[in-house]
């Protein structure tokens, strides 16, 4: 199981891409021809490095012993500018890994293939994809790739050993519970500079996503007009900013100063010395668990909204096809493929992520692989109707960078959660206006 944190480091900050008319000649990797065996050979680029692009590999050396009519060549280490390059030139693979947020604005260039007549054709059932999964998969309502895994945030890790010192016996289950226990459990010294936090609400990093969805909010209406202004929105950013208040900008900023990073032997959470954070699946996944230092429970919902529990963020890697590809049906067989239950399952096992298949979810070969184990209540929560996740559009990058400015201002005190996201709405509905 793959355990680095850096496949879920926010892939919402955003790769800036722009697109170029004609780049056939600096896209030469991507032929397809008919191999020694008469198999037609297609290229399925990903950006995986390393060990990363393992699992995908082994997933699609099954497929070619499974059948004689294709056989797919895997490219790793081609990063989202090489796929951008390639797909925009004459040239291009025949299908795509990319981060899913890439696929609005590639679309917009006419530069992904919509996937409805593959659908249609075959009686293909999106229903049995997870659905926040599937929705970021979108633009405008029409499907344009399909997620092979997911990573997911909704959950709180918590030290254990620092909750038992601070006389806590159980993770908080409201937000409003958590900023309690963060009072118990932040300390200062004698001068009043703080030792120990008990949670700060934008690290590792400032989420301009997570923390909407927490309080049911949303960034459109599905018809083009813009709500980051919402009330719901507003009040997560607030929330947030009253741990600020609570413990000033200082001294958190000081504090935050002298933190080790992620997954070092000075790790925060793992020291101690941030009692709670936000937990995505894939981190810490040895030192989480029955008889290990890190709690892992529910994130806390909004007192006052208990229908908002197991609420969540998803974020997908997503597979298209060019819309210039030579073998667009060979393709698709593929995509199919990696969408079935036992391929979902077992590269979800050697991947360490979540199926994006709801009925591989409770596939005894998946919740009672001990291997697995550390995912189990994932694999569970990821089955709650409150999981969403950031919509897809042509604009997406825009948007989400007018966020994160406005929301850092609002944390820092420079402005109100609703001047923030006012904000960001009269910025970017002219934008979105262009775009509908």
């Amino acid at each position: 199981m793959k355990k680095s944190n850096k496949r879920a480091l926010p892939v919402l900050l955003v790769l800036t891409v722009i697109f170029m008319t004609t780049l056939s000649a600096c896209s030469s990797g991507g032929k397809t021809t008919s191999n020694a065996d008469g198999k037609v050979e297609i290229q399925f680029w990903n950006s995986f490095a390393g060990d990363s692009s393992k699992p995908l590999e082994a997933a699609i050396a099954k497929y070619n012993e499974s059948q004689d009519k294709i056989f797919v060549k895997v490219l790793s280490n081609q990063d989202p500018q090489k796929q951008l390059t390639a797909i925009s030139g004459g040239n291009p693979p025949d299908l795509v890994l990319t981060q899913w947020n890439n696929i609005g604005p590639w679309s917009a260039a006419g530069a992904v293939k919509p996937l409805k007549e593959f659908i249609d054709k075959d009686g293909f059932d999106t229903a049995q994809i997870i659905p926040a999964a599937l929705d970021r998969m979108k633009v405008k309502d029409e499907i344009f790739g399909f997620p092979i895994s997911m990573s997911m945030a909704n959950k709180l890790f918590y030290n254990k050993k620092t909750f038992e010192a601070a006389g806590l016996t159980a993770p908080p289950e409201t937000l409003e519970q958590m900023m309690e226990y963060a009072k118990k459990l932040t300390v200062k010294d004698d001068k009043g500079n703080i030792t120990q936090m008990g949670f700060i609400p934008d690290y590792p990093w400032i989420d301009n996503v997570f923390w909407p969805i927490i309080f049911n909010g949303s960034w459109d209406d599905g018809n083009g007009k813009l709500t980051a202004n919402q009330p719901a929105n507003v009040k997560s950013i607030e929330y947030q900013a009253s741990y600020y208040q609570e413990f000033g900008q200082v001294g958190i900023d000081k504090f935050k100063s002298g933190m080790g990073k992620m997954e070092t032997p000075q790790d925060p959470i793992l020291t101690g010395k941030l009692a709670m954070m936000i937990g995505w699946e894939n981190w810490y996944v040895e030192n989480r668990g029955e008889g290990k230092d890190i709690g892992v429970a529910p994130f806390p919902y909004p007192e006052a909204q208990p229908e908002l529990k197991n609420a969540g963020m998803v974020s997908p890697i997503a597979m298209f096809i060019p819309a210039k590809a030579k073998y667009q049906e060979q393709a698709w067989e593929v995509m199919k493929y990696l969408l079935s239950e036992d391929v979902q399952i077992d590269y979800s096992i050697e991947y360490g992520s979540i199926p994006v298949l709801l009925k591989a979810l409770d596939n005894p070969k998946l919740t009672q692989n001990e291997k697995t184990k550390a995912l189990w209540d994932y694999y569970e929560s990821a089955k709650s109707p409150n999981l969403k996740g950031f919509p897809n559009s042509i604009y997406i990058n825009e948007y989400l960078q007018s966020l994160n400015e406005e929301t850092e201002k609002a944390l820092k005190g420079q402005q109100s959660a609703q001047e923030a996201m006012d904000t960001v709405v009269s910025k970017m509905q002219p934008v979105a206006d262009k775009n509908k």
